[in-house]
């Protein structure tokens, strides 16, 4: 036996060794397998002579979600305080000499923050397909060149992060499929979360930092209005990044500014603040932010620049803040972190554009203030229920994994299963008056970034899903 088929069946001993130590009662699904095979009939590598090397071709999402830290928790319902400000009571100055004087009173806001919830599934499999070669002149010890995850994500559960040859194994390669498809939601979600869209009781977006990074605050226990936890939110009306009125850089170094101010006077300081933009949109602004930049209130009465710059000041301070990724803003190189998830405007979307222009948000973010980390995920944590499950020993169909962060099911009819894991998170910023947003920035690249979201036009694949049966063989029964 080659090592090619020892590996295979390996794979399919660990298998069974899943189901039958979590000793899954049977559940009724279609009993009809609708998983892609790997190497039996109609598998997407049953094409004899193959080369070994797969190359990866897929984009993958990056951004803020694998930089800011997850944390366990089994509070369905936080209420943050927050001292927003001291005034006098009204009362009038004293006449005499032992009259009562005027008095003062403070107020307090509570915000609160809400969880999601997602899940997805496997296709239907059947045990005894698992295993299956067409004949033994297929290429069985695939190995990827590339990664499908990239950078990954805090949430990403390990079940579907890519292992050493899951090219080769129909169960880890519908894991990987999973973790894809929950670091995608994951991704856009943490922008564009909103619990408008949820269904009832299956489905939950939790708020993102679109709600989060807002004006409009008000007290989750009253709704009175709490005007000094609003962040501070700018309109750029669909001007284009590279006009001069308005300015890129005077609008983002007031809003810095604005934020440092009130840092300091809350003695919030330090604060590790990050701009977050989307890729396209960092490539174009770092292309116009150093002659803005540098010139920047250099013109004279009759508006025109006295400032000529005719060395290579500009380009070597545009690609050093490429390789850097960061943007000198007021003196301080702010770091910048591309993200995928931004909703981005097109044509098709705003009437205020045409076909090649886009536009988007630019936020700047408080990762922490005076040591205290100030935006974070929270997860509901499963492995807080160990103690209740331990009751269907021998008999549930749950199990728990990632610390607490995902909860699998298995369902089966016979030697059919799928499986299946969900996640509650939600996204949490203590510090809503230290972010910033500013909305709608114009811009009109020459040709737009591939995309990792099947939704979206600039998503490329291709190929097929399946492909055909073998042909029939000559045979005397």
């Amino acid at each position: 036996m080659d090592r090619q088929t020892v590996a295979i069946l390996e794979g399919i001993n660990k298998t069974l060794a899943l189901l039958a130590g979590n000793q899954i009662q049977q559940k009724a699904i279609s009993g009809v397998p609708n998983a892609q095979l790997v190497f039996g009939p109609k598998g997407f590598f049953s094409n004899f002579g193959l080369e070994d090397t797969v190359i990866n071709a897929s984009i993958s999402p990056r951004g803020m979600s694998g930089m800011i830290p997850a944390i366990p928790t089994v509070y369905l319902n936080p209420i943050y305080p927050f001292l927003t400000g001291f005034e006098g009571d009204g009362s009038a100055e004293p006449d005499g000499p032992c009259d009562d004087a005027p008095g003062g009173v403070l107020e307090v806001c509570h915000q609160t923050a809400a969880f999601g919830r997602v899940a997805r599934s496997s296709k239907e499999m059947e045990v005894n397909t698992l295993m299956q070669v067409l004949n033994n002149k297929l290429t069985t010890d695939l190995r990827l060149l590339g990664d499908v995850i990239g950078e990954g994500h805090q949430l990403l559960t390990q079940e579907g992060v890519p292992k050493g040859g899951w090219l080769n194994s129909v169960v880890q390669s519908q894991l990987v499929i999973i973790g894809i498809e929950f670091q995608r939601w994951l991704t856009r979600m943490l922008f564009q979360g909103n619990p408008v869209n949820n269904t009832n009781g299956g489905y939950a977006e939790f708020p993102g930092l679109e709600i989060l990074v807002s004006t409009g605050k008000v007290d989750a226990l009253s709704q009175s209005p709490c005007p000094a936890l609003d962040s501070d939110i700018k309109d750029f009306g669909f001007n284009s990044i590279d006009g001069a009125s308005p300015s890129i850089v005077q609008y983002l170094s007031m809003m810095m500014q604005y934020l440092t101010h009130n840092a300091e006077r809350m003695s919030l300081d330090p604060v590790d603040w990050v701009i977050a933009m989307r890729p396209q949109l960092f490539f174009e602004l770092s292309a116009v932010w150093p002659c803005q930049y540098l010139t920047d209130r250099c013109a004279n009465s009759a508006g025109t620049n006295v400032v000529i710059m005719n060395d290579a000041t500009n380009v070597n301070m545009r690609d050093e803040m490429r390789r850097g990724k960061y943007l000198w803003i007021n003196g301080l190189q702010v770091p910048v972190i591309t993200d995928d998830g931004i909703f981005e405007d097109n044509n098709a979307t705003n009437a205020n554009l045409i076909p090649g222009q886009f536009a988007s948000d630019i936020y700047i973010l408080p990762l922490r203030a005076k040591g205290m980390r100030t935006l974070y995920w929270e997860y509901l944590d499963y492995s807080q229920a160990q103690g209740d499950l331990a009751v269907l020993r021998n008999k549930g169909q749950f199990w728990v994994t990632d610390g607490g962060r995902y909860m699998w099911s298995m369902q089966n009819l016979n030697y059919c299963f799928k499986f299946q894991g969900k996640i509650e998170p939600r996204v949490v910023l203590r510090t809503p008056q230290l972010a910033g947003r500013l909305e709608n920035i114009m811009y009109e690249p020459l040709q737009h970034l591939r995309e990792p979201f099947p939704s979206s036009p600039y998503f490329e694949k291709g190929g097929d899903e399946y492909y055909p049966t073998p042909p029939s063989y000559y045979k005397e029964w």
